[in-house]
């Protein structure tokens, strides 16, 4: 798990050494009571209700975690065109067809200096916007080619993607870029499954502790039939 989940692992250590501690007092050194029953019971409410506090804040962190990461995935599909004025934006629209054109038919060469230019040139939004949204398209048009054909791409074309791929990242944050960046799939993946692995833990061990895991199976227990 990441720095995080070691952090809060070691709150919930800190608070489960707590609550063991101050449950023991509760009772004399041979295991006897050392207050009544009402006064007992407010005292484990007092002490379980600290707990759980604790319990749910850590919780809520891995839950803030689980948004930020789908928050991150939705950041993949954002559209920089938002970064563009209204007027902007109908300039685009009427440049549109031309820049597509060139950006699916000219080399994959030819495109990362096309649009290595349009970055060097800089202050026009409306042409950064154009080529790298269609840039991002070609990339898009040849990996869907390769998922079909079942061909692997050249070593030449995967060199040619990732310098495209650099180029439009330029154009995008010359324009000012995603809202936030997006994460791989399989970062975002693992980020959930920390998350929701740490709830788990988290969940067993405060049923442990506060007595809520024992009280349920002695429930099931007594509503298991008699063989």
């Amino acid at each position: 798990m990441t720095d995080i989940y070691e952090q809060a692992q070691a709150e919930l250590d800190q608070a489960a050494v707590k609550f063991t501690n101050e449950k023991a007092k509760l009772f004399r050194a041979d295991g006897g009571a050392i207050y009544a029953d009402q006064v007992y019971d407010e005292k484990l409410t007092a002490l379980t209700a600290e707990l759980h506090a604790v319990a749910e804040k850590l919780h809520g962190g891995a839950e803030r975690e689980i948004a930020e990461v789908g928050r991150r995935e939705e950041a993949e599909h954002d559209d920089p065109i938002g970064q563009l004025t209204t007027q902007e934006q109908q300039a685009a629209s009427a440049r549109a067809t031309f820049v597509r054109e060139d950006a699916m038919l000219l080399g994959l060469p030819d495109l990362v200096r096309r649009l290595r230019g349009v970055n060097a040139a800089g202050r026009d939004k409306v042409s950064s916007y154009l080529w790298s949204r269609y840039a991002r398209q070609r990339i898009e048009s040849i990996n869907r080619g390769e998922r079909e054909s079942g061909n692997p791409k050249d070593p030449a074309t995967r060199g040619s993607l990732r310098d495209l791929s650099d180029a439009i990242t330029l154009l995008e944050e010359s324009i000012g870029g995603k809202a936030t960046t997006p994460l791989e799939k399989a970062q975002a993946s693992q980020r959930i499954a920390d998350a929701r692995r740490f709830q788990s833990t988290l969940g067993d061990r405060v049923r442990d502790l506060d007595g809520s895991k024992e009280r349920l199976m002695q429930e099931m227990r007594q509503r298991m039939p008699a063989w």
